[in-house]
């Protein structure tokens, strides 16, 4: 009964940490400030970056990971090893570079800067300290930036979304959970992705507030 236990509980973390995947959580971010935003928003325009950040920022990520895979450039899709972390942080940066420089084309979507900004300077700190040889958090990374992005936003926009905050932490907190049950990180590895995540989305505040 315990042995069941313990495989139903592995097997709900790997499932948490695929569907928050660092890859889909900027979609997933990007998905709800739309929902939740009562700013009006053309349909096209809204479905136009849905649709690119999906391609641009999803699958020819997960295309290339999957050629590099099946290559066996990397050790496998956890990303073992700093060098294959870093490696891998350079190419999201390049690709939130590209997607900023989509989004940056449309105004309306001001609100999404910080989000985006943040998130170039996240993986270039994940870089950064995957040189140094080590391997903080993505999966922590991502969450606490996107549930940063919401406290600040809905705070200077004064939209309560108190409820889906609270169930944003409950989720942050399970994936980071999850990590650290899965034997992927450890807690030093777990904190200082969430200081990547919430410092930098406060520095894409800070430039977005400064230069736009």
């Amino acid at each position: 009964m315990q042995d069941t236990g313990n495989k139903l509980i592995h097997v709900v973390a790997q499932l948490v940490s695929l569907i928050f995947h660092p890859v889909f959580v900027p979609l997933y971010t990007v998905w709800l400030y739309f929902y939740l935003s009562p700013r009006f928003f053309l349909p096209a325009n809204r479905y136009f970056l849905i649709l690119y950040l999906s391609i641009v920022g999803v699958l020819i990520p997960l295309l290339f990971f999957g050629v590099v895979l099946w290559t066996k450039a990397f050790s496998g899709y956890r990303l073992v090893y700093p060098e294959e972390r870093l490696i891998f942080s350079v190419i999201m940066a390049v690709v939130y570079a590209v997607l900023f420089q989509k989004i940056y084309k449309y105004h309306q979507f001001v609100e999404l800067f910080p989000f985006f900004i943040g998130i170039i300077w996240s993986v270039l700190s994940l870089a950064v300290y995957n040189y140094f040889k080590f391997k903080p958090s993505i999966h922590a990374t991502a969450v606490s930036g996107a549930l940063t992005f919401f406290i600040i936003w809905s705070y200077y926009s004064q939209v309560n979304i108190l409820n889906y905050l609270s169930f944003m932490i409950f989720v942050a907190t399970l994936v980071m959970a999850s990590r650290v049950y899965l034997g992927a990180h450890n807690l030093k590895d777990i904190a200082r992705g969430i200081f990547i995540g919430v410092l930098m989305q406060l520095v894409g505040f800070y430039v977005t507030w400064v230069v736009f």
